[in-house]
């Protein structure tokens, strides 16, 4: 893909499907952004298969990191790892410590979600995991033409209207706690610890359509409810170009999850835990991203 290029109607291709980095300039809006993961995963047939992706994930995401202060457990590419002076030094409550904090939890989280999913396509019948591939390529290859457009690629909060519509989507499949409160917008894009942020110029011409194609979608597949909500939280993360930057999906797509009584898996994070994440929801609240 040509971050230089304009005006190009409704491009997407491999190099977007199979995306590593945490931010990926995508004419799509974002609907294909890493989208073969989020297929592979959900229709997992094989412990073969199971492997190649968790190869994978490891090539993106790196490994699970023993600790906060654990710098040489590789590490997604794109982010910026703490010398070893500061690691041994920093706090985690704000400045670089914060980052590197939040940007482990929520990378971890999208990493163990995608074993999760790819664990229980394997205990499911080979027409089961058929079932759940259409559904995830109906939905995420369905949305390219909904909500691509000719564009001009500026910035790399246009990739992200696909997530903002699949995370006010959830939003609405999502219980509330008492007295909690669904969030005024659901594409902003920010620092978490900043008071501002910027909103994708695309998505008002979109928004609808897009929320229409996913009710369409749950409606015609006879993939259960709640193995749906499953598909869609991963659907969400997996193509965000970068959940530090977008509280939305990070609250209605991966702290479901990270809050269910089955978290984590065996193997897997054990930085991102229910505890984590609350912290991690105080430090966004305050600056009302959430």
């Amino acid at each position: 893909m040509n971050p230089g290029a304009t005006q190009v109607q409704f491009v997407h291709n491999s190099a977007c499907e199979t995306a590593a980095m945490a931010s990926c300039h995508c004419f799509c809006h974002g609907a294909g952004h890493q989208s073969d993961l989020v297929v592979r995963a959900a229709s997992c047939g094989t412990t073969a298969d199971r492997a190649s992706l968790a190869n994978n994930l490891d090539t993106i995401f790196g490994g699970f990191h023993s600790s906060f202060r654990d710098i040489s457990t590789p590490t997604r590419k794109a982010r910026n790892i703490l010398s070893a002076s500061d690691a041994a030094s920093l706090g985690h409550q704000k400045g670089r410590g914060a980052t590197w904090f939040e940007t482990l939890v929520v990378d971890e989280t999208l990493h163990s979600m995608f074993l999760t999913v790819a664990d229980s396509s394997l205990a499911m019948s080979a027409k089961q995991q058929g079932e759940r591939k259409d559904f995830v390529e109906r939905v995420t290859g369905g949305a390219v033409p909904v909500i691509g457009s000719a564009t001009t690629v500026s910035n790399i909060v246009e990739s992200h209207v696909w997530c903002s519509i699949v995370a006010e989507y959830l939003a609405g499949l999502t219980p509330l706690n008492p007295g909690e409160k669904l969030p005024p917008l659901y594409d902003l894009i920010c620092y978490p610890r900043l008071s501002g942020g910027r909103r994708p110029a695309a998505l008002g011409g979109v928004q609808s359509a897009g929320l229409h194609h996913l009710q369409s979608a749950s409606a015609s597949t006879p993939v259960p409810a709640a193995d749906q909500l499953d598909l869609l939280r991963l659907v969400a993360a997996a193509t965000c170009p970068d959940l530090w930057h977008h509280p939305a999906v990070v609250r209605f797509s991966l702290e479901p999850i990270v809050l269910s009584t089955s978290w984590p898996r065996p193997g897997s994070t054990t930085i991102a835990t229910a505890n984590q994440f609350k912290q991690l929801r105080r430090r966004w609240q305050l600056k009302k991203h959430w």
